[in-house]
């Protein structure tokens, strides 16, 4: 009845994919073989009936039940493999990417689950003892291209935590799946550090088991699939063999990879040369393809359009294809040049290792760039192509210009210009050293900004200093009393009555008056202490008539001076001593010393 039930509900499931009736048929059948129990139907019969209906989730579902079922001792183990493999084809079928890629978390779970199971099972009538845990790897070893082809990533971290041991015959096994290219998508998850990026216990795990032998392996697919990446990879590492890898690179034809193994090498002057023959036959390859465009380029004429029909749509249809092919040429051009740039830079400089190079290699580039239109023979070619070319040169001379700013002196660039090809046309250069000069000038802009704002901040730390300095205010005197000169006995008593407590308000005369009006509870309560700017007040006067007597009596003919502006320094100074103005050496701008000035009370 069961069986009969679900037959019912898959034959609804005929419509296509896609449709939504599909789909929900699909859903009825697996809550109804969740709900049912286990012993109600049997498992084989409504296996076939829901593949048969491709109810693929179903019968995914069945199959996890078969490995459950098989893992537990109730059935032939010979029996485990075949599920196990069927739910990872299930999986991989799906029309839901993130669904598939479900298919990595099971994998992992059943074969924990399997490591786990102490019991050995018999298989066949031989009643082998055979572990589930392997029967489950070699089932899993086998699925393991299809799973890389859906996510490499994702592959390399089941691998790092079931087939670590086993990691060369994993690679053995994506050698020959669709002619290495497997392999080297396996392999690149695992170098390029994508893995690593994912699940870092995982990479670290994967980078350390490789040997020289897997990277050379990549290496050499790579060369084969992508070799446009092969010079990155070449600068970026250093665990390869030279020597194979130039072979590899000359082999397939790998101009700035092998160009930088010769450097390494130590061939510098070939590897320029490698760089600047294929430069040249870069442009060869440029022109070829500008004579294909059109003379309308992108544009197009909606009149002969409409009279040509198909004709004009079609031929419209090919200059775009040769106005891509165009860019995609013009930036492998590019590539190719600072290639050649970055490899003059890493060989010209001051170092004695370097100077048999020197400038020469920058110059080289540039000759051969500025010759370019001699061996283009661009005067024998349209207009409008001639223009395009012309215009790609120039941008390839002003990037080498500016390479070269940085690194050869601006009055040799000039001259070698002037002089070694005085018999061209200056006026090709003018848009090169004009952009040249104008990067130089704001260079110099920015630098002589840079210095203003620096002397702009010392000299507002130093007023800042000088400002906390003189702080203080300069007292002439205090209630009335002059300070400094003789004062009778009747005004004494006034002094006497201030207080540490009382707060002293000086005007812009310099006397100094009392404010009793601002005094706080806590300061009030210490009036009694009369006594204590007494004796400061008397020790003040007498320290002012000292200075002021050695001052008249070591400076001849100066009058007797009261309180003033005057620093330590400037007093030194007037005493024939050195002071800091006379210090030649270097001062620290911000380090503030003490308050220098003698007018402060308390």
């Amino acid at each position: 009845l069961t069986l009969s039930i679900i037959s019912r509900m898959s034959s609804r499931s005929i419509s296509p994919k896609d449709c939504p009736a599909r789909l929900f048929a699909q859903d009825e059948v697996i809550q109804l073989l969740k709900a049912l129990p286990r012993d109600s139907y049997d498992r084989h019969e409504v296996l076939a009936t829901v593949k048969q209906s491709r109810m693929l989730r179903a019968a995914l579902l069945l199959h996890k039940e078969g490995v459950t079922v098989c893992l537990d001792g109730r059935e032939n183990v010979c029996a485990l493999s075949e599920h196990f493999v069927s739910a990872i084809d299930c999986y991989l079928v799906d029309e839901d990417l993130k669904f598939r890629k479900e298919v990595f978390d099971y994998a992992k779970k059943e074969c924990v689950v399997a490591s786990v199971a102490t019991s050995m099972m018999c298989v066949g009538d031989n009643k082998e003892a055979t572990n589930a845990h392997e029967l489950l790897r070699k089932a899993l070893h086998t699925k393991l291209s299809d799973l890389v082809s859906l996510d490499a990533v994702l592959t390399a971290q089941l691998v790092a935590e079931i087939f670590i041991d086993d990691l060369d015959e994993v690679m053995n096994s994506l050698k020959s799946v669709e002619g290495g290219e497997i392999q080297f998508k396996f392999l690149h998850s695992i170098i390029s550090e994508d893995l690593s990026r994912a699940d870092p216990v995982a990479g670290q795990v994967l980078n350390a088991n490789l040997s020289i032998d897997h990277h050379q392996t990549y290496l050499s697919l790579m060369a084969q699939f992508h070799p446009d990446m092969v010079y990155q990879h070449l600068s970026t590492h250093d665990n390869y063999r030279t020597e194979e890898c130039l072979k590899l690179c000359q082999e397939y034809e790998i101009a700035d990879a092998s160009a930088y193994l010769l450097e390494r090498m130590g061939n510098i002057s070939s590897a320029l040369q490698l760089m600047l023959q294929t430069l040249e036959g870069r442009m060869m390859t440029l022109k070829r393809i500008i004579r294909g465009i059109g003379p309308s380029g992108y544009s197009f004429d909606r009149n002969a359009l409409r009279r040509t029909g198909g004709l004009g749509r079609r031929k419209q249809d090919h200059n775009l294809a040769e106005n891509e092919k165009k860019e995609k040429e013009i930036q492998s051009v590019k590539r190719i040049l600072i290639v050649s740039l970055d490899l003059c830079e890493r060989n010209s400089g001051p170092s004695s290792a370097r100077t048999e190079h020197g400038s020469q290699l920058w110059f080289n580039v540039l000759d051969r760039l500025i010759n370019a239109k001699g061996f283009l023979r661009l005067a024998k070619e349209l207009p409008e192509h001639a223009a395009i070319m012309s215009a790609v040169l120039s941008e390839l001379l002003q990037m080498t210009m500016q390479r070269m700013v940085s690194n050869i002196p601006l009055p040799d660039l000039v001259r070698k210009i002037t002089t070694d090809h005085s018999g061209n046309r200056l006026g090709e250069f003018r848009e090169m050293i004009m952009s040249m000069l104008k990067t130089y000038s704001c260079e110099v802009d920015v630098f002589t900004r840079a210095a203003d704002v620096m002397h702009h901040d010392v000299r507002c730390m130093s007023l800042e200093k000088k400002r906390l300095k003189l702080r203080g205010s300069r007292v002439q005197s205090v209630s009335g009393v002059q300070l400094g000169k003789r004062v009778f006995p009747s005004k004494i008593k006034a002094i006497d009555d201030i207080t540490s407590s009382i707060i002293l308000a000086v005007d812009s005369e310099g006397d100094a008056t009392t404010r009793e009006d601002i005094l706080d509870d806590v300061t009030r309560s210490d009036v009694k202490n009369k006594d204590i700017v007494a004796v400061a007040l008397s020790k003040l006067r007498r320290k002012r008539e000292r200075i002021s007597g050695q001052k008249k009596h070591r400076v001849w003919g100066r009058a007797q001076t009261t309180v003033n502006m005057m620093t330590t320094s400037d007093v030194n100074f007037c005493k024939g001593k050195s002071s800091e103005a006379a210090f030649m050496g270097p001062r620290h701008i911000g380090a503030l010393s003490g308050a220098e000035h003698y007018g402060r009370l308390g």
